[in-house]
């Protein structure tokens, strides 16, 4: 009975650390701590992602008209 309660525990605990992220947001490509008044990895050059803004490297492709 104590061991099935235990693994769901074990489980559940895994999960919450899995999303809960205490140490702060890191650089996918080198693990670095980011800083948050930076818009690139002072590491490795990794471009974040910012919330909110246009990809503007992508716009729209323009009709050819034939």
């Amino acid at each position: 009975m104590f061991w099935p309660i235990a693994f769901g525990v074990f489980i559940l605990f895994i999960v919450v650390l899995k999303y809960w992220n205490p140490w702060g947001e890191r650089c996918p490509q080198c693990q670095v701590r980011r800083c948050e008044e930076e818009p690139i990895c002072t590491n490795c050059s990794w471009i974040y992602e910012v919330p909110d803004e246009e990809d503007e490297d992508y716009g729209e492709l323009e009709e050819q008209s034939i």
